[in-house]
């Protein structure tokens, strides 16, 4: 009778910024879903910066990154290509409340399997670390389609905002990020203003705000 095969063991790393709890999904061992024997070794980590998150991973960098978008500063994004590249042999996710738009470019830039909300269960972690080693992406269907119209974008505007060059990063407030997020999610206005306790006239002036600061053809690109 043939014996049983030992766990196979994959290391994944949860590295977060220094404010952030341990995650609701937990840590340790995490069965796959997919695939019998497969384990999961969850490690996680508190750092201050991406500088950090690669000194860590230089002795033995993990199968699976999960990296906390806190880490991710709209000055230090342009580093993503080069960690990815220095650490090749691993496959990215990012972690975040939600979708903001600096995840989405942070997404793109580091190249980027998956994402996952700090609110997720373990079997939605094991789902997407699974997606992820069978060469799937472990994004949630509105993350997929916001991703891809932040390439239609990026293509409208000449890929000047995600080749970095000389225009500089449009900067937008934490409420304006969110309400963006909602709106990618094809939430109506009234949808949204019940979603985040304001009136829709808030929510209408949160995004005229976007479009006057990423310029006059900003909202034929979001509406692609």
């Amino acid at each position: 009778m043939p014996r049983p095969s030992a766990d196979v063991r994959v290391p994944v790393l949860v590295a977060t910024g220094p404010s952030r709890a341990p995650p609701l999904f937990g840590l340790g061992l995490l069965a796959s879903r997919h695939r019998v024997g497969r384990m999961y070794e969850v490690a996680y980590a508190q750092m201050n910066s991406l500088a950090e998150l690669e000194v860590l991973c230089r002795p033995q960098a993990p199968r699976l990154l999960l990296v906390d978008i806190a880490l991710i500063s709209p000055e230090s994004v342009n580093r993503l290509g080069d960690l990815r590249r220095r650490f090749a042999a691993t496959d990215w996710l990012l972690g975040w409340e939600a979708p903001s738009l600096l995840g989405l470019d942070a997404a793109i830039r580091s190249q980027a399997r998956g994402s996952i909300e700090w609110a997720a269960s373990a079997e939605q972690l094991a789902h997407s670390l699974d997606a992820v080693l069978a060469g799937a992406l472990g994004f949630p269907g509105p993350v997929l389609q916001a991703l891809y119209l932040s390439l239609l974008r990026s293509k409208a505007s000449g890929g000047r905002r995600a080749s970095g060059g000389t225009t500089p990063a449009v900067r937008l407030t934490a409420r304006e990020e969110e309400v963006l997020s909602l709106m990618h999610r094809d939430m109506t206005n009234k949808q949204i203003a019940e979603r985040l306790g304001i009136s829709v006239n808030t929510v209408k002036k949160h995004l005229a705000h976007v479009f006057a600061k990423q310029g006059p053809h900003s909202r034929r690109w979001h509406l692609a």
